[in-house]
C-alpha cells in the first residue's frame, strides 16, 4: 500500500457538534497537487448521497478558466484547502510533525472547502495529458498545496465546519444554508433544531423530508420533478428550495397543527391535492406536463397559494364525507371549476380559456410573471373557484 508522508503542524482542535468537546484533531501542512487530486473526494449534495453530501454543484466555467490559468503560468495557492479524513485511526499515524497517510487504509481526503481549486488542478492535469506535455504535467504534479486537515468520522461535523467557514468567508446562499440545516438536523444536531424552533423555521426540516420522499415516489405527480443539486430530473421541474416554501401553506395550517403526526398528514395532504388535480385534468400531467406551466415554479407557487382557500371552499361546498384533505377525490371538483373558469389574454393579445390558458407561453405565463404577477394570478384562482357562489 502506498504511503504518503506529509509534514504537518498541530493546530487547535475543533469542537465536536454532538459531544461539545474540543476533540477533533486539526493539522496544517502542504500536500503535492498529484497526491491531492488522486485521493480527494467531494461530498456533493444529492438524493443518491442521502444525508452524507452537502457540497453545492461545481461552477464549471470558473473551473475551466482557473485550469487554463494554472496550465499557462505559475499560480500561487495562498489559502488553505480544508480537508477531512473520515477515519479516526489516522491520528495513530502522526509522529511528531510527520503524518503518514495511506489512502487504501484511511479512505479519501474529503474536500470541505476549496473544491474549485482542486477540480481546476485536476482539469489542468488533464490538459497536460491531452497535449502530451510532460514538462507541464511534472510541474503541476509538484505544486505544493496548503491544507488544513481534520480527522472526524462524523459527516455532521464536516457540515458544520463547511458552513462556518463559508459563512465567515462570503456568506452561504439561502438555498445552500437551508439544505445544510436540514442535513445537520437529520444527523442529530438538536441545538440547531431548537434554534430553528425558536425562530419559527422548524417547518423547513419537515418540508425537506417530505419533498425527498415525494420526488422518489414513481407514482407521485412530482416524481423526479423536484430539482435537488446533482440529481437527475424531468422537465418541467421546480427547485427544492422553492418547493420547500410552497409546502409551508400546508405544514403551518391549522389542520396540520391539530394532528400529532405532522409529517404524515402534510405529506398525504400535499399528495392528495396534486393527485386530485391530475385526476381532474389528466391531459395536463405526465407525458404532457412539459406543454403546460402548471408544474413550473410559477405554477407550483400559485396553486400552492390556492390550497388554504380551496380547503375552506371544500368545507363550504361539499358534503362532510367529501372533505377528507388526504383524499384526492376531495379536490377534483374544485380543480375542474378553477381550470374551466380560467380566462385571460396571451402575450399576443388573444383570449385563452380553460386548460389552454395554462399552456406554456400562453396567458398564465404572461400574467404570472414576477412576484406581483404571481400574487395577482393567485387572486384570480380564488376568484375562479368562488365564482357563482
Amino acid at each position: 500500500m502506498r504511503e504518503i508522508n506529509i509534514n504537518v503542524l498541530k493546530g487547535p482542535n475543533f469542537k465536536d457538534t454532538l459531544s461539545k468537546e474540543n476533540n477533533i484533531p486539526y493539522f496544517v501542512g502542504y500536500i503535492s497537487a498529484k497526491d491531492l487530486v488522486e485521493n480527494h473526494k467531494i461530498p456533493y449534495s444529492s438524493l443518491d448521497e442521502g444525508d452524507n453530501g452537502y457540497q453545492r454543484p461545481p461552477g464549471y466555467a470558473r473551473i475551466g478558466a482557473f485550469a487554463k490559468k494554472i496550465a499557462s503560468s505559475k499560480v500561487d495557492f495562498p489559502t488553505l484547502i480544508l480537508l477531512n479524513v473520515r477515519n479516526k485511526d489516522l491520528i495513530n499515524y502522526v509522529r511528531g510533525n510527520k503524518l503518514s497517510y495511506i489512502p487504501d487504509m484511511h479512505d479519501s481526503l474529503y474536500v470541505m472547502d476549496g473544491q474549485h481549486r482542486v477540480l481546476a488542478l485536476k482539469a489542468a492535469m488533464e490538459i497536460a495529458n491531452q497535449t502530451e506535455d510532460e514538462d507541464l504535467l511534472n510541474r503541476l504534479n509538484k505544486i505544493q498545496i496548503p491544507f488544513g486537515l481534520t480527522i472526524t468520522e462524523s459527516v455532521l461535523n464536516e457540515m458544520v465546519i463547511f458552513f462556518d467557514v463559508n459563512s465567515n468567508a462570503k456568506g452561504v446562499p439561502a438555498n445552500v444554508k437551508e439544505q445544510i440545516n436540514a442535513l445537520r438536523v437529520s444527523q442529530g444536531d438538536q441545538d440547531l433544531f431548537k434554534q430553528m424552533e425558536l425562530t419559527g423555521d422548524d417547518w423547513k426540516i419537515l418540508a425537506d423530508k417530505i419533498l425527498k420522499d415525494i420526488t422518489k415516489d414513481y407514482d407521485n405527480v412530482w416524481f423526479k420533478r423536484i430539482k435537488y443539486p446533482n440529481t437527475e430530473v424531468r422537465t418541467p421541474n421546480v427547485g427544492n428550495f422553492a418547493m420547500t416554501k410552497y409546502l409551508k401553506f400546508i405544514i403551518n395550517s391549522n389542520e396540520t397543527k391539530m394532528v400529532s403526526d405532522k409529517f404524515t398528514f402534510s405529506k398525504e395532504a400535499f399528495n392528495a391535492y396534486w393527485e386530485g388535480f391530475r385526476q381532474a385534468w389528466p391531459s395536463a400531467f405526465n407525458e404532457n406536463a412539459s406543454k403546460y406551466s402548471i408544474q413550473t415554479a410559477m405554477g407550483a407557487d400559485v396553486f400552492m397559494r390556492l390550497w388554504p382557500f380551496m380547503k375552506d371552499w371544500i368545507v363550504r361546498n361539499q358534503s362532510s364525507n367529501a372533505q377528507n384533505l388526504r383524499d384526492p377525490k376531495t379536490y377534483v371538483k374544485a380543480f375542474k371549476k378553477v381550470i374551466n373558469n380560467s380566462i385571460g389574454l396571451d402575450p399576443s393579445g388573444n383570449e385563452k380559456s380553460g386548460l389552454d390558458y395554462w399552456l406554456k407561453g400562453s396567458a398564465a405565463g404572461a400574467q404570472g410573471a414576477g412576484e406581483a404577477g404571481k400574487s395577482s394570478l393567485a387572486g384570480k384562482l380564488e376568484m375562479w373557484l368562488s365564482a357563482d357562489e
